[in-house]
């Protein structure tokens, strides 16, 4: 039985579901909404409210394989209409080639923003399906212990909660509550650390060419990539030593303008900014008893290849799939080999991003790893960008 989440049952406020979510994400919402449609009862347990979900900034390429994905459970109206080629500029030392492959697999492809997307999810689960999303959760402790049915406790504006379920999904990010429950020694932990940074700026204007730029120069990195109407995300190579304090609004437009050669750029607002180390991290297995992790709460990528949202919709097809095969028909197979299915995919995304942002730092600035090094990361985007055209 689905109760609602603010539906006391007794003292503990006792409640029960099939599958409990942690995370509204885009994998949460989505993986939620197949299982809805799949006539599965579910709850989403989120700890910001609806109006900052739906405004959280994220990227949002969805790949063929996505787009197909949600053509399959009927729910393609949730993306843009019409296909959208996914390509851009790169800049190197001011000179711009365009990217983006232009294969007739990447044109069934979408720009759609992560906000959204996720805008898009939460209408169609909440008020169309009358699914339950509980907002502003806090002190959420899970128990999924072997010998009894998983449960989670948490707290909400109306008080305790214990909700009881038969399977639990984190979808909740890098600093995932899901995977820390998760007893020391099941999982190990595959990490490579790039050795810079990006800062990261919000910013009140549309990026200066198409929907993304990049650019390759003697001074580093930088990327303006759109963020939906006059909005973009800003990316400045930097030091994972620095500090948005390090970064004055005034110096980001400056690095901007040296790094893509472009004058002709201006100064716009900038809405908040933050340092993000460069960081690809992998956890294995994806799986313990009757919990599940999807999307960045079992694997981070380095942005450069715009994967990460990509790798995340693949974990959700496939468990999407193993639940309604265990819960629907009684075939838990696909469950008990989700970890297996779905790793092969993430490692090769995993060397797809680590090779591009190798590429695009090491063609930058030579104080990273020598001359020798950036002419021949400079020869492998020009083959790259040659094979994409």
């Amino acid at each position: 039985m689905d109760l609602p989440c603010n539906s006391p049952a007794g003292d503990a406020g006792r409640e029960e579901t099939t599958v409990a979510i942690i995370g509204s994400g885009v994998s949460g919402l989505t993986l939620a909404t197949f299982l809805r449609k799949s006539g599965i009862a579910c709850v989403v347990l989120e700890r910001r409210n609806r109006a900052y979900v739906e405004a959280r900034q994220r990227a949002g390429f969805v790949e063929a394989r996505a787009v197909a994905m949600f053509e399959r459970w009927g729910l393609a109206d949730l993306l843009p209409e019409g296909p959208v080629a996914q390509r851009g500029e790169i800049r190197i030392n001011g000179s711009g080639r365009t990217f983006g492959s232009s294969s007739e697999e990447a044109k069934q492809g979408r720009f759609c923003t992560q906000q959204q997307l996720v805008t898009n999810l939460l209408r169609e689960l909440i008020d169309q399906m009358g699914g339950d999303v509980c907002f502003q959760v806090t002190e959420i402790t899970i128990h999924n212990d072997e010998d009894s049915c998983p449960r989670i406790n948490y707290s909400d504006a109306d008080g305790l909660h214990e909700l009881v379920c038969d399977y639990i999904v984190g979808c909740d990010g890098g600093h995932s509550v899901s995977r820390s429950s998760i007893p020391h020694g099941v999982l190990t932990k595959y990490s490579y650390e790039f050795g810079y940074a990006w800062l990261a700026a919000l910013v009140a204007t549309p990026p200066v060419a198409g929907l993304a730029i990049m650019g390759v120069s003697d001074h580093g990195f930088a990327a303006q990539i759109t963020r939906g109407p006059n909005r973009s995300r800003v990316y400045l190579q930097c030091d994972v030593s620095d500090g948005s304090e390090d970064w004055p609004d005034s110096r980001i437009w400056d690095e901007m303008r040296l790094r893509l050669c472009d004058d002709t750029i201006q100064d716009a607002v900038v809405l908040d900014k933050d340092v993000i180390p460069l960081r690809s991290v992998v956890y294995v297995p994806m799986q313990y008893r009757n919990l599940f992790l999807v999307g960045d709460a079992a694997h981070l990528v380095p942005p450069t290849g715009a994967k990460g949202m990509n790798i995340a919709l693949h974990d959700v097809d496939v468990l999407s799939k193993a639940l309604v095969a265990a819960l629907r028909d009684g075939d838990k197979a696909a469950l008990r080999s989700y970890s297996d299915a779905v790793l092969p995919h993430v490692w090769k995304e995993q060397e797809f991003s680590a090779t591009m942002t190798d590429i695009m730092h090491d063609a930058g600035d030579p104080k990273q790893h020598g001359t020798f090094r950036q002419m021949i990361a400079r020869t492998r985007l020009d083959a790259f960008l040659t094979t994409a055209d």
